[in-house]
């Protein structure tokens, strides 16, 4: 796609930046001088709080101070920054989900324009917002919600360019004003202005509520989940080291995740009832699965196919163990679900291969043959995939599995990548549906779309809080995420490898998810989604120290909703909380 000068991005801000105040017909002359008088910037060195609505993040909130906000009127000033990120006029914000931009004028005025003037530099990991919300209130309780007014320019444009994102026309009696602007990766603003006139000329203001997205967790076993209570990740792919097939899974191997088992691996209870199969990103190759390395084409998603769908590992070994452990175990009502991952169709492969039998291979790259183009050719991969999942299945007619659901394999929606990229997930999804499946994500910490998930084309969504990977992070980002999930309509990933053995530390992180679900009620009252690092539980289910056996002993309490967290102090207030209400 050609890119915009920046000629055109400025008088694109200025058209966005711009106002114009027309007066009624029949008009009396002292309301049309009021309504000509010129519009003035009332936010002008007026204090106001920027903040994340969630606790300062232990790992992510040392980081923006290099950026802060040294006189909490920064963005009031009137100083307008540069197209260098490292212009001190700029505050710089980073991931923690979104700010919330709060303003208190002192009195009531009318209210034309509200502007935001923001960055972007993709090559610096800097977005503009994809939409900012705005509400304004005469008395600071109740409020009249607005609109959200989406980026103009391209999430593909490279930059650095700016643009002033503004909800214009307003004519509203109002004092205060609150913005929703979302913070994905880092989020730089040097200027807001509240464009308009000190009387109360305008419209009365009518309160109302800002629309909600669907709130608490997803249900355990619902339709929205493909039946789902308890989903584990299982990898396979290349291995450069010995043994070579540890990223692949035998009959032996799924025991311990389709049955709960004893020390002596003896089946006591059924496990995960949900198996999410997915590949290991890197390949030998130097290609990747996901957005990173060099992009995979039709060959590699036949390969990663051909792994899942052998008859002694992967698909045909998990049909075995089932079968095997509903021969040892009395209750027969049990049933493996299957999820499979679709890998990422990049949009940098200039030649994947031909996937419609016409002879020409497909060119997914945007810049090459544009994004419509690109977007039709990478639906027509996702499609053809789907197609051919299902042929596999069938061929197959496995006796004790059931595929209910597809996985979007990249852990962000990659609008920098292109700017159709929801369009791509938004249809892969509808096509999925159409088959009968569902479609669920995985996206990591606050990752860009996170709270898009349901208008992006998913059925249901679990957010990765990657506390376990960020020795930094205090506790309270598991209490972050919890309510970001719930007031979102998402699950919560619980995340652990094989050092959580071996690391009293690492064992004890893992220990603060599954308190968090205790805690937050999203044990009994969400599907659960379980990350691994290939085979962690079939090696606490197999050992002989007592420490990593409790480990999967502790998953399969969770499980189950019998977990007791690791505090005493916590688990005698919820013992307490839960005789309360009943």
């Amino acid at each position: 796609m050609k890119k915009r000068s920046n000629v055109t991005a400025a008088i694109l801000s200025l058209a966005l930046a711009g106002g114009m105040v027309i007066p009624a017909a029949g008009a009396s002359a002292e309301q049309t001088a009021q309504a000509a008088a010129p519009l003035e910037n009332l936010a002008l060195n007026k204090p106001y709080t920027f903040e994340t609505p969630y606790p300062r993040d232990a790992h992510f909130g040392p980081t923006e101070d290099a950026h802060a906000d040294d006189t909490g009127k920064q963005l009031t000033d009137g100083v307008f920054g540069g197209t260098a990120f490292s212009d001190k006029a700029y505050v710089g914000k980073l991931w923690q989900g979104y700010r919330t931009f709060k303003l208190d004028l002192g009195e009531p005025v009318t209210i034309q324009d509200i502007k935001v003037s923001t960055l972007q530099d993709l090559p610096n990991g800097i977005f503009f917002p994809d939409e900012i919300s705005y509400s304004i209130s005469e008395n600071g309780n109740t409020w009249q919600h607005l609109g959200k007014v989406k980026s103009a320019l391209p999430t593909t444009e490279k930059g650095p360019v700016k643009q002033t994102i503004a909800k214009t026309g307003v004519n509203t009696v109002a004092r205060y004003v609150y913005m929703d602007i979302p913070a994905e990766s880092w989020l730089f603003v040097d200027e807001i202005e509240l464009m308009g006139t000190r009387d109360k000329s305008g419209s009365k203001l009518k309160p109302n509520k800002a629309p909600k997205p669907d709130q608490g967790y997803p249900r355990p076993g619902s339709k929205q989940t493909g039946g789902i209570r308890d989903e584990v990740l299982i990898y396979t792919g290349e291995w450069q080291y010995q043994p070579s097939d540890w990223v692949s899974f035998k009959k032996e191997d799924f025991k311990p995740y389709v049955s709960y088992v004893d020390q002596n691996m003896k089946r006591k209870d059924y496990m995960f009832d949900g198996f999410l199969f997915l590949p290991l990103p890197a390949l030998l190759d130097g290609t990747n699965y996901g957005s990173a390395g060099k992009p995979t084409n039709k060959g590699h998603f036949e390969k990663f196919l051909d792994r899942v769908f052998r008859d002694d590992y992967e698909l045909g070994a998990l049909n075995e163990a089932v079968k095997e452990a509903k021969a040892d175990m009395p209750r027969k009502n049990y049933e493996a679900k299957v999820v499979i991952a679709i890998p990422y169709p990049r949009t940098d492969q200039s030649d994947f291969g031909d996937v419609d039998g016409d002879g020409i291979s497909e060119n997914l790259n945007v810049k090459e043959v544009g994004e419509a183009e690109a977007t039709k050719n990478r639906l027509k991969v996702t499609k053809w995939y789907v197609d051919e999942v299902y042929k596999r299945w069938n061929a197959k007619n496995y006796s004790d599995l059931k595929l209910v659901s597809f996985y979007w394999y990249n852990e962000y929606i990659g609008h920098q990548l292109s700017a159709m990229e929801h369009e791509v997930v938004k249809q892969t999804g509808d096509y999925v549906r159409s088959k009968g499946a569902t479609f669920q994500w995985i996206p990591y910490y606050f990752a860009r779309g996170w709270n898009d998930w349901k208008e992006n084309g998913f059925d249901v969504a679990a957010m990765q809080p990657n506390y376990y990977f960020h020795p930094d992070a205090n506790v309270d980002r598991m209490s972050t995420i919890a309510q970001a999930a719930y007031d979102n309509g998402m699950g919560v990933e619980i995340e652990l490898s094989d050092a959580a053995l071996t690391d009293e530390k690492l064992r004890n992180r893992y220990y603060a998810y599954l308190d968090a679900g205790k805690e937050h009620k999203f044990m009994n009252k969400s599907y659960n989604v379980f990350y691994q690092q290939v085979k962690t539980l079939w090696k606490a289910a197999q050992s002989k120290t007592p420490v990593e056996r409790e480990v999967y002993d502790r998953t399969y309490q969770y499980i189950k909703g019998k977990y007791k967290v690791t505090n005493p102090q916590e688990l005698q207030a919820l013992e307490q909380e839960e005789q309360d209400a009943e």
